[in-house]
């Protein structure tokens, strides 16, 4: 059991790696600041049958994100775990408010985890990575 859950927390920073080596999938520049994604607001499809696409995006102080539902969504929740990256004390959003606040400032690279239910089905650990001087 306990080997498991360590290779699901390697798979996850495994995955946070190379989503900063790569980029933010969809993002049209990237940063003059090494292969940190570029700034900028950004949108997550939301999908009954696979979760948040992007699974993971960066934002940089001032970004918002927006979790946008598919057609075929009846309900979504997105709920900060811990930590939250914006401003403000909201940590949840479904389809009636589903754009963030504004991102506060991080100096630091932080990963942010929220739970997401689609329909009342859960999805994985998307997450929104902040912080690092990405601007």
């Amino acid at each position: 059991m306990h080997s498991i859950s360590a290779w699901c927390g390697a798979a996850r920073w495994v995955t946070l790696v190379l989503f900063l080596i790569l980029g933010a999938s969809g993002c049209a520049k990237q940063s003059k600041v090494g292969n940190v994604p570029a700034c900028g607001d950004k949108t997550v499809k939301i999908d009954p049958s696979y979760g948040a696409d992007p699974d993971a995006v960066y934002v940089c102080e001032g970004d918002t994100v927006t979790w946008n539902p598919t057609a075929n969504v009846g309900t979504f929740v997105v709920e900060f775990k811990n930590d939250y990256p914006f401003d403000g004390l909201k940590k949840k959003f479904d389809k009636g408010e589903s754009k963030s606040p504004k991102t506060k400032p991080q100096p630091n690279l932080k990963v942010y985890e929220y739970k997401l239910m689609v329909d009342g089905k859960s999805f994985g650990d998307p997450q929104v990575v902040g912080g690092g001087g990405g601007h």
